[in-house]
């Protein structure tokens, strides 16, 4: 069980958040005793698909993998949720239902867990919190849809170097470092190919001295190469 003070700081750092800043003292008081930390080891599931949707969730360290397993088994990642990002909260405006995902640590992760109906509540008279979380959700569908277009109409080698490309603040320099977020199989499925294809294409940039790789750090030699390989 986590202690006062340990909750109370990682309330301080969740109240930060777009989705709370916006709340008075004694709402955020009171939304406070509906939350609670959460810990996990590395590969813990904080909940399965179809689970029932009762809370939604901010990462306070480490990370979270949603994804779902299709009908032969295969798991296709949707996102990796990051330190001080939420997930779930859409979920709390559809009526008795249910995770559309799975939710599982990548290392070992805390996440702050906030009671659905106790954040409507809150909300309820509140219009700069309405607007807050239109705008979150509006941003992550922006982002799934740009993904969706990403995956259905561009080949593997686009979505690897546009996958890499993202991770270099200044596409304007010469070479950039990347320190990759996660495993490289989680990539590629993040990324909807074979670890063996991932693999493939790595080497092939490589080869082509683009890039360099030492466990999870690339170093991207020519960051106009690349962004001109497709």
């Amino acid at each position: 069980m986590t202690s006062k003070p340990a909750f109370e700081q990682s309330w301080a750092i969740a109240s930060k958040h777009v989705l709370f800043s916006a709340h008075e003292a004694d709402i955020s008081t009171q939304l406070s005793e509906h939350s609670r930390v959460i810990s996990l080891k590395n590969d813990e599931y904080l909940f399965m698909q179809g689970d029932a949707a009762h809370n939604f969730y901010l990462v306070l360290e480490g990370k979270i993998k949603l994804f779902r397993l299709s009908i032969d088994g295969n798991e296709k990642i949707i996102e990796v949720v990051q330190p001080q990002q939420t997930f779930a909260e859409a979920v709390m405006f559809m009526e008795g239902s249910s995770y559309p995902v799975s939710a599982q640590a990548i290392g070992c992760t805390q996440v702050l867990s906030i009671n659905n109906q106790a954040y409507m509540d809150s909300i309820a008279m509140n219009p700069d919190c309405c607007k807050r979380l239109l705008a979150k959700m509006a941003e992550k569908l922006h982002v799934w849809l740009n993904e969706i277009e990403t995956l259905t109409i561009q080949n593997a080698r686009h979505r690897l170097i546009r996958f890499l490309l993202a991770h270099i603040p200044d596409l304007s320099v010469q070479s950039a470092t990347i320190k990759l977020p996660m495993a490289k199989r989680l990539i590629a499925s993040r990324l909807a190919m074979q670890p063996e294809t991932f693999s493939r294409i790595m080497h092939e940039l490589k080869d082509k001295e683009i890039i360099t790789v030492k466990g999870l750090t690339v170093h991207v030699l020519d960051v106009q190469c690349l962004k001109n390989h497709n």
